[in-house]
């Protein structure tokens, strides 16, 4: 009788994990998600960067096109302290007016303002532009070309 009721004690496995195999198994899975999740955030920032740059080069077209074709002198204007890139008209009218917060991964390499005029005819003198990044840890690097305004990245 107790050698029967040994066997049945021993053949009768439990169907639920132990605590030490749930443990483990969690440990595991929380390892894997943190390490997903700061993979998206690096890629979430880099997407950004991209976004703000592509929209800086529109907007800087924007704003020789529109002095060109109105016959209108504008600013573009990068403010240090608040990280931000605005475009203007000359007279501030509003006909023209963009701006750009750039976000926290990006900042000038200069470490000042920058202002770079632009005459009716879309003419400007030569300047340069950097851009630091501290998420892919890249320089973009844009140079003004002199009277024509076309941007060169290096």
């Amino acid at each position: 009788m107790k050698l029967n009721l040994l066997r049945k004690l021993l053949q009768h496995q439990s169907k639920a994990f132990t605590l030490i195999e749930a443990v483990i198994s969690l440990s595991i899975f929380c390892t894997l998600i943190s390490v997903s999740i700061y993979g998206l955030q690096n890629y979430r920032q880099q997407i950004e960067e991209k976004q703000t740059i592509n929209q800086f080069k529109v907007n800087w077209h924007n704003m020789l096109n529109y002095s060109y074709l109105n016959k209108r002198r504008t600013t573009f204007f990068y403010e240090y302290d608040t990280n931000t890139m605005t475009f203007n008209d000359y007279t501030r009218s509003g006909k023209f007016s963009q701006e750009i917060k750039l976000p926290k991964t990006l900042k000038s390499n200069r470490g000042h303002d920058i202002t770079i005029n632009v005459s009716e005819n879309g003419a400007n003198s030569p300047r340069t532009i950097e851009l630091k990044s501290t998420a892919t840890h890249r320089i973009y690097h844009y140079a003004i070309q002199m009277m024509w305004g076309e941007l060169v990245e290096k």
